[in-house]
């Protein structure tokens, strides 16, 4: 369980090296939690946490807000996606 929290912060933080900074670990102690090789500290496991429920936070406000959800599905106009975009 840890390592799929910490996986989905990953995904969040923009990658791991950026996420080892915001937690304030090695690159090596993050490579081993998020392959389920060890588990994290709990201080460091409240820290990612603390990524889940921000974003949890920030989906809550544009809902409330009558932003629509978005699905992994959905594609841009023309069906090219964002990130693709150059």
């Amino acid at each position: 369980m840890c390592a799929r929290i910490l996986q989905q912060c990953e995904h969040l933080q923009g990658g791991r090296d950026r996420l080892a900074r915001f937690l304030g670990v090695s690159r090596p102690d993050l490579d081993e939690w998020l392959e389920a090789r060890n588990g994290p500290p709990r201080p460091v496991f409240e820290k990612a946490m603390e990524i889940i429920l921000a974003e949890h936070d920030r989906r809550a406000a544009q809902e409330a807000a009558g932003v629509p959800k978005r699905r992994r599905t959905d594609r841009p106009p023309g069906g090219v996606a964002e990130s693709r975009r150059a």
